[in-house]
């Protein structure tokens, strides 16, 4: 009799994998790694922000620190506390009080994405008839958005999201097509920096999506993965929030700090929803707990209390303040170095939409061809979208990168 798993099929997986093997045994000493968004210093190495390193030493420094399960199954209650206060402070949430804010701790980005769809999916009202409920994603958007909402049952529709002709938001397509979907659907929108384009919608462009998102009484999933990576501040970044919180638009808000606070490999994200009475909120909570227990059991406690050093700590608060907005500014200059040494290169085509994008990444509109040139003939590596890693870039490798995208360009025009 044949084993049970004999007839599994190969899973597919994301073409990140293969391009990550391909450039480990890459032996060119050229070859440039634009693939992965995280952080990394002008030598290429991991970041670790000196006010993580302060707030560590104190775990350390404290005889008391111990490794026992967090206080509730949604997490370490000192981090939910202290976020959700954090929240309020800074008016993130203008309209909501604390107790009206149910909240759970995650693991990462794709963890509190992945909590919050099982719980759209269990408890969405709108959606508990549908059996072929779908979820709306912008067409370009984190890769493991699809996934995540696939997994729990969703069908995924992709919303245009990106101008390939002007290198920005697509407004009115975007608009349109939310427009036109039924009332109460779910859509997915990253608050800022977003991943891929590195576009995001302006203020005033907020502001009307906002009234279309409560004309049609949408709700809105939010993933806020690289807050201060914009504007090189928290608040200035959270604008969209504080739009669709004052405009009472339903939302669900998915966090991780592991960009924010360099914490990737701790896996500390947060999932949060507000509602509109304290016993809906508590009711709220008890599923969540239902969904942590059966999900994860406990939540990570390490990065959770890094995170609660520095919140709590005024002078370690003012150092992770400035390790951020320097970290934008650093993403800025790099930007700005690429975008002068490509038009010098090359004027064709208007490299300025390399400074308009912000954030952590570039969008290059790059088809496979000129991909497939990059890899093969300059050992430069970006991802099959053409989404480069603006955090890989250096001021060494910046000259050979810009010369082999100015290449691209020529050799594979259209």
């Amino acid at each position: 009799m044949p084993h049970p798993f004999a007839n599994i099929p190969v899973g597919k997986l994301e073409s990140l994998n293969a391009l990550q093997a391909q450039f480990t045994a890459d032996t060119r000493p050229e070859k440039a790694d634009l693939m992965c968004g995280v952080y990394q210093t002008e030598q290429g190495t991991p970041y670790v922000f000196p006010s993580v390193k302060l707030a560590r030493q104190m775990m350390s420094d404290d005889p008391e620190w111990e490794h026992e399960y967090p206080s509730s199954h949604l997490g370490e209650a000192a981090f939910r506390d202290l976020i959700l206060r954090s929240y309020k402070n800074a008016n993130i949430y203008i309209c909501f009080f604390m107790y009206r804010l149910a909240s759970m701790q995650s693991l990462g980005a794709s963890g509190a994405c992945h909590m919050g769809a099982k719980f759209l999916r269990l408890h969405y009202e709108p959606y508990k008839a549908n059996t072929k409920a779908k979820i709306y994603i912008p067409a370009e958007s984190w890769a493991n958005h699809v996934n995540v909402f696939q997994y729990v049952g969703f069908e995924v529709e992709t919303i245009p999201y990106y101008n390939a002709v002007n290198h920005s938001f697509d407004m009115e397509a975007f608009t349109a097509f939310i427009t036109d979907i039924p009332d109460q659907s779910i859509v997915v929108l990253q608050v800022c920096g977003n991943n891929p384009t590195g576009c995001d919608p302006t203020p005033q462009e907020w502001q009307a999506l906002a009234q279309t998102f409560k004309a049609k009484s949408h709700f809105a999933f939010l993933d806020l993965s690289y807050p201060g990576f914009g504007s090189g501040n928290v608040y200035d970044d959270c604008v969209p929030i504080r739009l669709f919180t004052t405009l009472e638009i339903p939302l669900a808000l998915a966090v991780t700090y592991g960009k924010s606070f360099g914490l990737y490999g701790e896996r500390v994200g947060h999932l949060c929803l507000p509602l509109p009475t304290e016993e809906l909120t508590k009711r709220a909570e008890t599923h969540m707990k239902l969904l942590a227990r059966a999900e994860t059991g406990a939540q990570p406690r390490f990065g959770a209390k890094i995170i609660v050093n520095i919140l709590k700590t005024p002078h370690l608060k003012a150092v992770w303040e400035e390790d951020l907005r320097g970290l934008a500014i650093d993403l800025h200059k790099r930007r700005s170095l690429l975008q002068k040494t490509l038009t010098k290169n090359t004027t064709t085509p208007d490299w300025s939409f390399v400074t308009d994008q912000r954030g952590m990444f570039l969008f290059t509109s790059f088809d496979a061809q000129q991909i497939t040139y990059l890899r093969e003939e300059c050992a430069v590596y970006l991802q099959d979208t053409g989404r480069l890693s603006i955090a890989g870039l250096n001021s060494k490798n910046i000259p050979h990168v810009a010369k082999s995208m100015a290449d691209a360009v020529e050799l594979h025009k259209d």
